[in-house]
C-alpha cells in the first residue's frame, strides 16, 4: 500500500470513528476534541488535494519533497486516529 492509500485509509477510519463518537453522550471537553480532530482530518485532506494538484499542474515538486510532505501527513493522520481510539475507549467505558 503506498502512502496515499495509507493516508486515504486513515482519513476514512478517522471520519468513521468520529461519527461513532457523535452517538455517545460525551462531555464538552471530549466533544471539542472530536471537533478538533475532524478539522485536522479535513485540513489533511485539503493538503493532499493541493499537493496532488501542484504536482500535476507544474511538476516542479521533486519526489523527495512530495514524499516528505506525505510522511508528515501520514504521521499526523496516525496521531489523529490514535487520539480517536482513546476517545472511543473512554466513551465505551
Amino acid at each position: 500500500m503506498d502512502k496515499l492509500e495509507q493516508i486515504g485509509h486513515l482519513l476514512v477510519a478517522a471520519l468513521s470513528k468520529a461519527r461513532e463518537l457523535n452517538r455517545f453522550a460525551l462531555d464538552s471537553e471530549s466533544r471539542q476534541k472530536v471537533r478538533e480532530l475532524v478539522k485536522a482530518v479535513e485540513e489533511s485532506s485539503q493538503k493532499i488535494d493541493a499537493l496532488n494538484e501542484a504536482t500535476a499542474k507544474n511538476g516542479k515538486l521533486d519526489k523527495a519533497t512530495v514524499d516528505s510532505a506525505l510522511d508528515r501527513i501520514l504521521g499526523a493522520m496516525k496521531g489523529v486516529n490514535e487520539e480517536l481510539d482513546r476517545l472511543l475507549a473512554k466513551a465505551r467505558g
